[in-house]
């Protein structure tokens, strides 16, 4: 198994390990976070309101170890992803969880110093990558002589993207039209407060909305999903525009859209098509028409679940849909797959 390290242990960092834990993919062997409380990350890690215990695990933390089932995994305390000592401990990847734009600098100085071979970054940077890739989207296009310090993208890029180029590939998609739920994020405020009181580091955010109460309100916003798209399929910020809405709810998005078509179609070979696609790409999409809300697919790992109930083609060329996706769980068991996929073994 390849050996990695995770860089920034919050919500995602926490949420690759416990995935990891279900379905081991690789070995972590070190974790580097800002806060050097090793009893309160393990205590973190043990107790989540959104997943649950892990009861069926014993984890402890003690000076500079994080013990899990009797594995001992290193605990390193360093505000850089490069001065962390992970040449100490043989590491293959590094996944960065931690945010933090310097990380993706500093991510190409750890590969150039032999501290890892790969850096998987979870987040969409404005620059400083080598390229951004997704199973069943462009992953074809990796090249290990090129690609180093790589990104995941973002949940929502995760779960539009195999839906747009899909169709598009099947029937052309002339402009699409897509609006995102998103539940609360960490940073945003419990009680109405200026934008500046949201504590989310270097936001330029200046709609005095996105300052309001994060659990009483559905909160319109702007929405990186077409930059981030941009970077996994050139040329969709000339076909696409999206908006979002930050919701009272703790976990589950969904994408709620519109294509239109290029050219005609019906229902059935819409179907048809995401069941080939389906079959060929395991656990990027899946479909569902059951009769379900957003928490009955909390910790569903697939990138995206299909609605089949609100399919709907209008005209023969506008092609309604919705999709579900959990934005941490589903988004840490895509980030994880491209160590199978695309990265040395």
């Amino acid at each position: 198994m390849l050996r990695v390290g995770i860089n920034g242990f919050g919500r995602i960092g926490r949420a690759l390990f416990r995935n990891n834990l279900n379905n081991p993919c690789c070995e972590i062997v070190a974790i580097n976070d800002i806060d050097s409380d090793i009893d309160n990350l393990a205590y973190l890690l043990k107790y989540d309101t959104t997943y649950g215990r892990l009861r069926q695990h014993h984890i402890e933390g003690s000076p500079g170890l994080l013990r899990v089932d009797g594995q001992e995994i290193a605990m390193l305390c360093n505000p850089r992803i490069e001065e962390a000592p992970w040449g100490e401990h043989r590491i293959d990847v590094l996944i960065d969880s931690s945010g933090v734009q310097e990380n993706v600098i500093g991510a190409h100085e750890a590969v150039r110093r032999g501290l890892a071979q790969k850096v998987i970054v979870t987040h969409s940077p404005k620059q400083g990558l080598d390229g951004t890739f997704m199973v069943g989207v462009n992953a074809d296009q990796y090249d290990p002589e090129r690609h180093h310090v790589v990104s995941s993208s973002i949940c929502d890029a995760n779960a539009v993207a195999p839906f747009f180029k899909l169709i598009d590939d099947a029937f052309g998609i002339e402009y699409a039209e897509v609006t995102t739920l998103h539940p609360w994020l960490q940073y945003q405020n419990l009680l109405d407060g200026t934008v500046s009181s949201v504590s989310n580091p270097g936001h330029f955010w200046e709609d005095y909305a996105l300052g309001r109460s994060s659990i009483g309100s559905m909160i319109p916003k702007n929405t990186s999903l077409v930059p981030a798209l941009e970077a996994v399929l050139p040329g969709i910020s000339e076909r696409m525009h999206a908006a979002s809405f930050r919701t009272p709810t703790s976990i589950v998005s969904a994408a709620d859209g519109v294509f239109l078509l290029r050219q005609p179609t019906d229902l059935e070979r819409v179907r048809v098509a995401l069941d080939e696609y389906a079959t060929a790409y395991p656990n990027v999409l899946i479909l569902d028409e059951r009769s379900k809300v957003s928490i009955d697919y909390v910790a569903v790992e697939c990138a995206a679940v299909v609605d089949l109930r609100w399919l709907h083609l209008g005209a023969g060329r506008m092609l309604k849909f919705v999709l579900w996706y959990d934005n941490e769980w589903g988004y840490a068991s895509r980030s994880l797959s491209l160590l199978g996929e695309i990265l040395p073994s």
